[in-house]
């Protein structure tokens, strides 16, 4: 079947003027919701921030310089600065960039798709020479509005099938595959699993409770808590799973935060060399856990390799665009 001819207002890159015809309104008034929308109405607002989304446009903050001009700035888009291991991303990302010139805008969503969304537009609108971010887009409006940019956009801490452009970290699935088969190989019996929602954490789940099931064990439970801080979640992971008797923890922070929660329960065990009643694996190889007692078994990350990694994808488009770091399982006195 022979396709029709294509919608000019999705053709190109959507402009302020598409915008002002698809919401029935003058460009000024456009401008204005942009700039200005306290003094617009409520119901003109709604029209014109309903065509934005629709066609993707993010406004250009930085209009006043020639449209050629090169802006030697990289956007950077991380869930939390408060998670060290992001930390490492930025530094390393930036250890290869800003002795390119580069400058590097940062921004945090949260972990909230909508945040995200208003994030990545406002990092577009300042006219980025590339997107760098972690993980994946969260939603269907904030990958268009990715892949309308024309730009580099560098996926990192995980590996999609096909992404926008560029991806660099490493597989969150197989990483659950690899703690599961751990816990099996040391005789535990009761799994669980503590972390957030987010896609990367339901991709090391997913990994963890297949794992578990090949090799015949009952499938683990899951605790979901909140972006919250260790000892928060620790506290409620114990709660929900009294009786488990090894737990993978998203990330190291709610690893140290459980090993808390046991110590004040009185469940760990204080001799030296002794196996814990409670086997604990984190991920991040934070240096807190190498320092807490016991120290924490983990999946090491190298989160600095993978902001390096992925600031070479963003200034060379000629490089592999799918790059795999891989991770390792440190067994320490946790478990």
């Amino acid at each position: 079947m022979e396709e029709g001819p294509p919608d000019p207002e999705r053709a190109a890159t959507p402009t302020l003027t598409a915008v002002a015809r698809m919401a029935g309104v003058s460009p000024i008034t456009v401008s204005r919701v942009v700039r200005r929308p306290d003094i617009v109405s409520a119901e003109t607002r709604q029209r014109v921030e309903d065509a934005i989304r629709k066609l993707g446009y993010v406004p250009n903050m930085v209009a006043g310089s020639l449209a050629s001009a090169r802006t030697k700035s990289v956007g950077v888009l991380v869930p939390t600065i408060a998670n060290s291991i992001f930390a490492d991303t930025v530094q390393g990302l930036s250890d290869v960039l800003e002795p390119q010139g580069y400058s590097v805008i940062l921004a945090q969503s949260g972990y909230d798709p909508l945040r995200e969304d208003r994030m990545l537009a406002a990092l577009l609108s300042r006219r980025p020479e590339a997107i760098i971010m972690v993980g994946a887009p969260l939603t269907a409006d904030g990958a268009e509005m990715l892949r309308r940019a024309r730009i580099p956009v560098v996926e990192t801490w995980e590996l999609p099938a096909a992404p926008i452009d560029a991806a660099v970290g490493f597989d969150n699935h197989d990483a659950g595959v690899v703690v599961a088969r751990h816990f099996a190989s040391a005789g535990r019996q009761r799994l669980a699993f503590v972390g957030g929602d987010d896609r990367r954490a339901t991709q090391r789940w997913h990994g963890f409770v297949e794992a578990a099931r090949q090799v015949g064990l009952e499938d683990p439970r899951r605790v979901v808590v909140e972006w919250q801080s260790g000892a928060g979640a620790g506290t409620a992971a114990l709660a929900e799973v009294p009786d488990a008797d090894a737990v993978f923890a998203a990330n190291d922070a709610y690893a140290i935060g459980l090993l808390s929660a046991l110590r004040r329960a009185g469940r760990l065990q204080a001799e030296p060399g002794a196996t814990p009643a409670i086997g604990v694996v984190g991920l991040g190889d934070l240096e807190m856990g190498r320092l807490f007692s016991p120290t924490v078994s983990t999946i090491r990350i190298d989160g600095a390799a993978i902001g390096r990694a992925a600031a070479e994808l963003a200034l060379d488009p000629a490089k592999p665009r799918r790059v795999d770091l891989g991770f390792e399982l440190i067994v320490r006195e946790s478990g």
